[in-house]
């Protein structure tokens, strides 16, 4: 399969499921002072996530072009990259706004995706979760979806370094993690952000959102 029907494929299965497809925006970020460049699907959602009234859609999917240097100094191996493109799907201000989702869909969509759509082996995929850390509890809910999906044989919980996503700065959101791994490769990060972290605490937040990454490559 070439990376342009693989990204075809993906616009096109989360169009069909009621998300607005969104152009990638500039690799230059407008009005986000925070990063030099554009490194992530929900950059240019970032405040749907704590005010989603603002979004034009509840349900999103993009092909995001990103540029990250965090890891420069592994480039050329066989797994990091500067420039890549980032395939994601998101929801905003669930439970309150309508055709929003969290973790029941956004699981279901993924292993939907990597199994029926790109007929992935399922003994090839492995998934794990946030088991709690750091103050924050254990993901229970996304422990228990994952534990109902018919082929998915390995399920292993994981701590905040690997499976809880946060900006780290005053009143931004996060959350805990799923990741799915296919030949034990993380191919696709499922970001549940229903907390937000204010004076060195990650406190519940009356909006929930789904953020998710898949590298094209």
């Amino acid at each position: 399969m070439k990376s342009g029907e693989l990204r075809e494929k993906f616009l096109k299965f989360f169009e069909e499921r009621g998300h607005k497809v969104i152009p990638s925006a500039s690799l230059m970020p407008e009005n986000d002072p925070s990063v030099l460049f554009t490194t992530a699907g929900m950059q240019q959602f970032k405040r749907y996530y704590l005010f989603p009234d603002e979004a034009i859609s509840a349900r999103i999917t993009t092909c995001q072009k990103c540029l990250r240097t965090g890891d420069i100094d592994e480039v050329g191996d066989e797994s990091h990259l500067t420039f890549f493109e980032m395939l994601g799907n998101f929801s905003f201000g669930y439970p309150d706004k309508g055709e929003s989702y969290f973790k029941e869909e956004a699981i279901s969509y993924a292993w939907e995706f990597l199994t029926e759509i790109l007929k992935i082996d399922k003994s090839r995929i492995y998934a794990t979760y946030f088991s709690g850390d750091k103050n924050v509890p254990e993901d229970i809910i996304s422990k228990e979806i994952l534990q109902t999906i018919d082929g998915l044989k390995k399920i292993k919980p994981q701590g905040f370094k690997d499976n809880f996503w946060s900006l780290g700065t005053e009143g931004s959101p996060g959350g805990p993690t799923v990741e799915f791994y296919v030949d034990g490769i993380e191919v696709w990060n499922l970001v549940f952000n229903h907390f937000v972290f204010k004076n060195g605490e990650y406190l519940e937040s009356d909006q929930k959102g789904v953020d998710t990454g898949m590298g094209l490559e």
